[in-house]
């Protein structure tokens, strides 16, 4: 990287891949920038030695992956709330093209070691739920995306309940924070016309591939 690529916005969002790319790269951050901070922040001065323990580190690793689709919800939801006024009366395609994004993204991964054979299948069945009732109302805030699936994000954190204190609105709103950071990040980046028509199908590439397989 020469120096003046670090003064280079970054590029549009403006294509099918791009769009998977991002909501695929915000929901590990989400993910990443929780749970590693919390951690850190409730084992205080022994974090170093409780990040170097086999347990704790498989620990971390259960919680990313199941975590991850709640986050790649809330990232798919937020998405929408971008593009919807981009895209009047064409709700239900939007959501169309969502779904269709949410399932390449998560066939990018294998099925994590210790998870059920459809834990991928669930996970898309889970979030494209969420995306179809969501595109029957007005867009969320951006702000409230994550309230309703937070008591299953916070119970799987890798920190044991009984030390968990009070911190459930700290994390909530750690969360939230982060989730209108990428909601900002997008409106930036996002091309609206270019991927409202590829998601609506306007350009024949957003019909949803069809579950065959568990994975």
């Amino acid at each position: 990287m020469g120096i003046f690529d670090l003064f280079r916005r970054p590029p549009p969002v403006a294509t099918l891949p791009a769009l998977d790319d991002f909501l695929d790269s915000q929901s590990a951050f989400l993910v990443q920038k929780c749970i590693f901070e919390y951690a850190r922040a409730r084992s205080g001065i022994l974090s170093d030695k409780l990040f170097k323990e086999p347990a704790f580190v498989a620990a971390i690793e259960e919680s990313r992956w199941r975590n991850y689709p709640i986050c790649l919800g809330h990232v798919a939801l937020m998405a929408d709330a971008a593009l919807r006024p981009h895209a009047p009366d064409r709700g239900p395609a939007l959501a169309d093209g969502l779904v269709a994004a949410v399932a390449r993204i998560t066939r990018r991964y294998d099925i994590p070691a210790g998870m059920a054979p459809d834990f991928g299948l669930s996970a898309r069945k889970e979030i494209e739920r969420r995306i179809r009732r969501a595109s029957l109302a007005a867009p969320h805030a951006v702000k409230d995306i994550p309230k309703d699936e937070f008591k299953a994000f916070f119970d799987r954190l890798p920190i044991h309940e009984s030390l968990r204190g009070h911190d459930y609105m700290l994390v909530r709103n750690n969360l939230r924070i982060n989730l209108c950071r990428a909601y900002e990040t997008f409106l930036a980046r996002m091309d609206a016309p270019a991927l409202v028509a590829l998601l609506t199908g306007a350009s024949g590439t957003a019909a949803a591939p069809t579950d065959h397989a568990a994975g």
